[in-house]
């Protein structure tokens, strides 16, 4: 079973309402990328199916992890258990890479979603319908849910995830349970990964607990790519920070290089964040303009790190961390990917700090 790393008093909850008969029949769950919200969805999907819940180390229950049931609902495949993600787009509606900005929820998934929590469950007394990403729901599918949401079947479990719950609606938020998970301290983290990644060095996990910022899951990704790249990879924040700390000492006409490298590690890190079962080739033109957004996403959270440190690179760095972000709107509405990095490196090579003056060195006036 995977570890709650970080979420286990959550879970302790829910589990006691499990145990009380007073488990919410809409529960939505809110957190940053990566922070546990899937894992935190098998396990409570489990716990509703599993016909042989047990007991775990605080007397609550729990699901045994290792039966039949357990085992379907984990690969998805067991016939009360439906997972409901976004697609790439109406005209393209297969299921879309969660770091894909522009993927939806169609109305018409929302309408499979309603039509299948009428069905009475196939196997045993519950079933469970998760909608992933829900802040991708079109407004006009929110409308279409709101029945469901508010009065679903008896035996009829619905679970949200969403990484932002303030753009959902209020009527939405009204007919559910929110449980926040929020990001994990470094120490858990670190012990989690002590135990499943022993031979990461101490400056690869420093490397890696910064890159997560308190996302178990994104630890995971960085210390597994560390160890698959049998010392040859470099983590997501030190390629970044790489990056930035030659902003300082370039020249304008650098920018194009930081470009064509940048696009390069935003394609192989796409690439590793797909998954499986996704085809990237349906995606057309969105892929590429999806991995440079998450690729100045990764820079985003080096630049927060590295230049907060130092009280007079702070200024400079909130303004860079601007242009980054003003340069990922662009290229997810439409701008040329390559220009627009280009001059976004250019700004940020022009955004370098100023020398201190000699008074503020407490030289001679």
């Amino acid at each position: 079973m995977k570890p709650l790393v970080g979420h286990q008093l959550r879970w302790n909850g829910l589990a006691r309402a499990f145990s009380r008969g007073q488990i919410p029949q809409t529960l939505l769950i809110s957190g940053p990328p990566h922070v546990g919200k899937s894992t935190f969805v098998l396990r409570y999907a489990q716990l509703l199916l599993c016909p042989h819940i047990e007991n775990d180390e605080n007397g609550l229950p729990a699901p045994c992890a290792h039966c039949k049931v357990c085992h379907q609902v984990e690969i998805e495949t067991f016939p009360d258990y439906r997972v409901f993600r976004p697609i790439i787009s109406k005209a393209e509606p297969t299921r879309a890479p969660e770091s894909l900005d522009s993927s939806l929820i169609s109305v018409e998934m929302a309408r499979a979603f309603n039509d299948e929590a009428i069905r009475k469950p196939l196997v045993g007394p519950r079933k469970v319908l998760w909608m992933h990403q829900f802040e991708k729901t079109q407004d006009e599918a929110q409308n279409a849910l709101l029945k469901t949401l508010e009065e679903p079947s008896a035996g009829t479990f619905l679970v949200l995830t969403t990484e932002n719950v303030r753009n959902l609606r209020e009527t939405i938020l009204s007919r559910c349970w929110h449980l926040p998970l929020a990001p994990v301290g470094d120490g858990e983290i670190e012990l989690w990964l002590r135990s499943e990644f022993s031979d990461v060095s101490a400056g690869e996990m420093g490397e890696i607990l910064r890159a997560a910022s308190g996302r178990p899951g994104a630890a995971w990704r960085e210390a597994k790519r560390l160890r698959d790249g049998e010392g040859m990879q470099k983590s997501r924040f030190a390629v970044a920070c790489e990056l930035l700390s030659r902003l300082d000492n370039a020249s304008p006409v650098a920018a194009l290089g930081l470009t064509e490298e940048a696009l390069k590690w935003a394609s192989i890190w796409w690439e590793e964040d797909a998954g499986e079962g996704v085809d990237l080739k349906k995606l057309g033109a969105k892929g590429p303009r999806a991995a440079a957004a998450r690729f100045l996403d990764e820079l985003m959270t080096a630049g927060r790190i590295v230049w907060t440190k130092s009280l007079d690179s702070s200024e400079v760095g909130a303004a860079r961390l601007d242009q980054m972000r003003k340069t990922r709107h662009y290229i997810l509405r439409n701008a040329n990917r390559q220009l627009a990095l280009d001059v976004m490196f250019g700004r940020l090579i022009a955004l370098r700090p100023r020398p201190a003056s000699p008074s503020a060195r407490g030289g001679r006036n």
